[in-house]
């Protein structure tokens, strides 16, 4: 089984991913001439990513991840890589050529990390390429990247439609426990309905609590773990330790 085999099987069932895929089916399926872009939000530590590499491996779509020092024409090339074409040009000769090759593949593009496109002003070049192909265009950011978009006029008309990440449920962490937890140690629901609360549905954290607290167990011998059981033990601390002396 292959990597993205295991990450798909892993987090399918989750809700965030269901409102990913189903985002990404609507753009694909919209009406002609209605614009091709969507826009999935949320905090860190919701599974954005997670979501966005089950799309790209179950719906056939070309995943970027954006990073913090990449340039217009870094961008360009990192896509035409994606897609399998010279990188070699300048940037408006790499803008068409990015539009040809993704008129010709129609396949859908998501775009994590979207914020840098912003902060990096490639923003402009993506709505380029959304006019240029008229391929549907995932672009998944953070809390507040739908009040950025809607301060440049030309690019909110082009949203067709927005969603926003949930913190994990209950069948959501339980999907979690279970993907991460060793063979021969159980988790029942009263403690894991603690750690879902004490992380307020962060996917992430409680990914990392609940390993925490299976590996506790697996020292003291436990294989089933309620709340009775884990009893006074240390929850991880999620916050940065304080120097000692404290703050200076």
């Amino acid at each position: 089984m292959s990597y993205l085999s295991e990450i798909g099987n892993a987090v399918r069932p989750l809700t965030n991913v269901a409102k990913m895929a189903g985002l990404l089916k609507e753009l694909q399926s919209r009406t002609w001439g209605a614009p091709g872009f969507g826009v999935f939000h949320g905090p860190p530590g919701y599974g954005k990513t997670f979501g966005a590499i089950f799309c790209a491996d179950q719906l056939d779509a070309i995943h970027l991840a954006v990073q913090s020092e990449w340039s217009k024409k870094f961008f360009l090339q990192q896509l035409l890589r994606e897609l399998g074409r010279p990188i070699k040009g300048t940037v408006p000769e790499l803008v068409q050529m990015a539009n040809e090759a993704l008129a010709i593949d129609a396949r859908p593009l998501i775009i994590d990390e979207a914020d840098y496109l912003i902060s990096k002003g490639i923003l402009n070049i993506v709505r380029d390429l959304h006019d240029g192909s008229q391929i549907p265009i995932l672009l998944i950011g953070m809390e507040n990247f739908p009040q950025l978009l809607n301060r440049h006029d030309q690019f909110k008309s082009r949203v067709l439609s927005w969603s926003e990440a949930l913190p994990a449920d209950m069948t959501d962490a339980r999907h979690l426990a279970d993907m991460v937890s060793p063979p021969g140690i159980t988790l029942q629901d009263d403690l894991l309905a603690i750690i879902r609360e004490r992380h307020t549905g962060n996917a992430r954290w409680i990914v990392k609590e609940v390993s925490h607290v299976c590996s506790e167990a697996k020292k003291l011998g436990l294989v089933d773990i309620s709340k009775a059981t884990w009893g006074g033990l240390d929850f991880m601390r999620d916050t940065a330790p304080v120097p000692r002396g404290g703050l200076k």
